[in-house]
């Protein structure tokens, strides 16, 4: 017997990646500041007093030069709020207002 779980279709995903700001996202947890055309802040993975925490909003991706933590705005998400990543895909298209039509897939 096969069992059925919904999938999100990848081009949703990078949708709503694209549609994004990572800075926006981050800055919920994170207080940011510009540096060049990053932004850095303290970072919520370990505790600092020099910002080491860097967050690419061009790229989309954050990353810690301190403890190593990195990543997109998905695995921003789930380590900070502790998202699954579909959930974290929910998140974010509702904020972006991105509809989620999920595809059925067998297992």
């Amino acid at each position: 017997m096969a069992v059925t779980a919904l999938s999100i279709p990848d081009h949703i995903i990078e949708a709503v990646r694209e549609r994004t700001s990572l800075v926006d996202v981050v800055s919920e947890t994170v207080s940011l500041r510009r540096s060049g055309k990053n932004f850095v802040g303290l970072c919520p993975f370990h505790s600092e007093k020099t910002p080491s925490f860097n967050v690419n909003d061009e790229e989309g991706f954050f990353r810690c030069f301190g403890c190593g933590e990195k990543g997109t705005v998905y695995n921003f998400l789930m380590k900070t709020r502790g998202y699954t990543f579909p959930e974290a895909v929910r998140y974010l298209a509702a904020k972006a207002g991105i509809r989620i039509a999920e595809e059925s897939s067998e297992r």
